[in-house]
């Protein structure tokens, strides 16, 4: 089954939406006992994201075109140095003991980080090719 331009959006936004709300949930409950953010809160947020973003996209993306396959090679291109530049800060947060995350939390950081700079990046590619 194949969606129309709208419809492919109005589906994105309201994933996005309710990813949006329920890491908001998710981490009111959290943050009400104390604690940071158990991990996967942060996960939902960088879905949500990706997913406005996606209803954003999908009409560009859904030609599948030398376009967006120019958006999508250079996105990940940039991305890449940005995903290099948070995890070199990372490192020295934590080498100066600035943050004090387990594995879990720093997993679900960085994997929230990679998700919103590639889907971001191609936001931001997309208006300019």
């Amino acid at each position: 089954m194949e969606l129309s331009n709208k419809s492919g959006q109005r589906f994105y936004m309201g994933a996005g939406l309710l990813f949006l709300l329920n890491g908001g949930l998710f981490s009111t409950a959290t943050l009400s006992t104390g604690n940071f953010p158990v991990g996967h809160e942060l996960i939902l947020f960088g879905i949500g994201i990706m997913s406005l973003c996606l209803s954003y996209l999908y009409p560009q993306f859904k030609k599948n075109d030398e376009r967006t396959k120019k958006i999508r090679e250079r996105g990940m291109y940039y991305s890449y140095f940005f995903i290099m530049i948070y995890m070199i800060a990372m490192m020295g947060l934590y080498q100066f003991d600035v943050i004090n995350f387990n594995g879990y939390q720093t997993v679900c950081l960085l994997a929230t980080l990679t998700i919103i700079t590639v889907f971001l990046s191609f936001v931001v590619l997309s208006k300019r090719y």
